[in-house]
């Protein structure tokens, strides 16, 4: 004997669910446990769905229709479960027999539809701003992610989004974007800066650009002259490509467009991208790269090369120019202690941690640029690459900082990306000495990491910061401070907190069993408080937020995910950050943070 129980509280008529218009449902069998029960009548509800729904998904080559909508059900069904009701219509816990009853009104259903749809037009416009601003790769991931959220769609054939205040097909017109895109990218070796060869192999630089502005942030594959793909990726319009064999005339390049290694900052992305059929860009993701007519210029006079655009150079350029002469000569002889001199003690040790945590060499010729700020002459930089263990490389520009009075480096820094140094130098309203403050800031904070400086960080930290790893975050309830309005919305928090001590306990571990960390941040976003009642004040006397997105990558982990700091740079030689937080999901800035006076 067992117990039917009919939950009468929520006034639930299965039958006249079942005979409704307005309804999706399904009903399991008697199970012996209450989770198979109710999973199977979930399943039987989506079959329900896919049985009785009208739709016109887009055609996807072999995959037959029906195959193409039940992937596209695996991608809706965790906002099916949120809004799907359960009954129970056999409950006999004593004898272990359930059976459920899942139900879902097909106007919640249409919503779900409708959530993608406006995920489709989200993306598509952000592609439209990138590609209007020229950061081409954002564009790219943008668009592509566009267009397989409206494959992922019942309706993906049939859908419209808006473009210019006009309705257009929403997958032919992203299909055509994702296109032209690719085709903007160009890969180009430069007879003054071509590379080396050697009895190993070949190492070639390319310059990697799209419409006139370099490329940063683009991953892609190119054949290794032998036996494999390599995947590479090109910084601040730079990549170098290393061909195992000598007598390699060409190789070629595959554009990897799909993004998969940051969907995980994006659960919606990853749900599509793992469950849905890629769309295939063919004709326009390979490139065929000829060697033979830059073969005479590879291994050419390494000169220390010359200054961005000829610039006129004062006394103290013209020596620090030497100085960095002096400097490629050493690092491509890895004669590093003959260049101590032009050190200070803590730089030189920056420098020496640098090379024993890894091989590096210089990569092509360079040229330099000097820029003045306060007492210090920044001087961008040199192209150095980074090779570890298990043929991990990567290829970062290397920022030296002088002393204009002693004439010293005083340190060294991987420099930012050209998409957050550019999000930086548009801020029209702040003087250069504040830009370029931040710069120096967030430079410092991401090199140090790579060179595992644990005391640096240390310091730079208040001692009641806030620490976060979580979605999103939460108010502290003591008193940051220095900081005059500061506001994390506990409407969007669920996170764990850690104190200074547990943070730092964590990171000494982390430092201790990576060989490298290599950290890079992208899709900038910043808010400012003016603490100075002096207009004409240039001394960078200002709290910011900022929100970063950041790629890290170390020897047995890697993530991508937004960072927010809160940081004082009222005094810039001691940048203090109260509130450190990492998060997979891209919150709006505005809710994280509330200061008075932002520009």
């Amino acid at each position: 004997m067992f117990f039917a129980f009919v939950i009468n509280a929520q006034n639930v008529d299965v039958n006249n669910i079942k005979k409704s218009k307005l309804h999706y449902w399904g009903e399991s069998p008697v199970c012996d446990t209450y989770e198979k029960a109710k999973n199977k009548a979930m399943e039987m509800m989506c079959a329900n769905i896919l049985e009785t729904m009208e739709s016109s998904p887009v055609e996807m080559g072999m995959v037959d229709k029906e195959t193409h909508l039940e992937k596209i059900m695996l991608t809706l069904e965790n906002k099916i479960s949120y809004k799907r009701k359960i009954v129970n219509v056999v409950r006999d816990t004593k004898n272990d027999k359930y059976s459920c009853f899942a139900y879902l009104t097909k106007d919640d259903f249409k919503s779900i539809c409708d959530e993608r749809k406006s995920d489709v037009q989200r993306y598509a416009e952000i592609g439209n701003d990138k590609e209007d601003e020229h950061v081409m790769v954002d564009a790219l991931r943008s668009y592509y992610w566009a267009m397989m959220l409206c494959v992922a769609h019942p309706d993906g054939k049939m859908l419209k989004i808006e473009v210019d205040g006009e309705e257009v097909d929403a997958y032919t017109y992203l299909y055509d974007r994702v296109t032209e895109v690719l085709d903007s990218f160009a890969f180009a070796i430069a007879k003054d800066n071509p590379g080396e060869i050697d009895d190993d192999g070949i190492s070639i630089i390319l310059n990697v650009r799209a419409d006139d502005n370099d490329v940063d942030g683009l991953r892609f594959k190119y054949y290794n002259g032998v036996d494999d793909y390599v995947r590479t990726m090109a910084n601040n319009g730079k990549a170098e490509v290393v061909l195992n064999a000598n007598n390699v005339k060409e190789f070629d390049i595959k554009i990897e467009y799909d993004f998969s290694h940051e969907m995980i900052a994006h659960p919606e992305i990853m749900n599509v991208l793992e469950n849905i059929d890629k769309v295939v860009m063919k004709d326009n993701v390979k490139r065929d790269i000829n060697i033979a007519p830059y073969i005479k210029y590879l291994n050419g006079d390494k000169k220390p090369t010359t200054v961005v655009n000829n610039t006129e150079l004062d006394s103290n350029d013209k020596y620090f120019l030497k100085v960095m002469q002096d400097l490629e000569v050493a690092f491509r002889a890895k004669n590093y202690y003959s260049i101590k001199k032009y050190f200070t003690n803590e730089s030189y040790a920056m420098l020496d941690t640098l090379v024993r945590n890894g091989n590096i060499s210089i990569v092509g010729n360079q040229q330099y640029e000097f820029i003045t700020y306060g007492n210090t002459t920044i001087c961008r930089d040199i192209d150095m690459k980074f090779e570890f263990r298990n043929h991990v490389s990567f290829i970062r520009e290397v920022v030296f900082r002088f002393d204009n009075k002693s004439q010293l480096i005083t340190s060294m820094a991987f420099r930012l990306s050209s998409i957050a140094e550019h999000d930086i130098s548009s801020k029209n309203k702040w003087t250069n000495d504040c830009k370029l403050a931040l710069i120096n800031f967030l430079e410092d904070y991401q090199t140090a990491y790579a060179l595992k400086r644990y005391d640096y960080l240390e310091s730079i930290f208040s001692d009641d910061a806030l620490f976060i790893v979580g979605h999103v975050l939460k108010r502290n309830n003591n008193e940051l401070k220095d900081v005059k309005q500061f506001n994390l919305s506990e409407q969007e928090v669920e996170l764990l907190r850690m104190d200074k001590n547990a943070y730092f306990d964590r990171l000494s571990r982390v430092f201790k069993s990576q060989e490298y960390i290599n950290i890079r941040f992208t899709e900038t976003d910043f808010k400012r408080q003016m603490f100075s009642t002096d207009e004409n004040n240039t001394n960078g006397e200002d709290i910011f937020g900022v929100r970063l997105l950041q790629e890290y990558h170390s020897t047995t982990y890697g993530d991508v995910g937004y960072l927010f700091l809160m940081v004082d740079l009222r005094d810039v030689q001691r940048p203090v950050i109260h509130v450190r937080a990492w998060q997979p999901d891209k919150v709006d800035i505005s809710t994280l943070v509330n200061l008075r006076d932002l520009e």
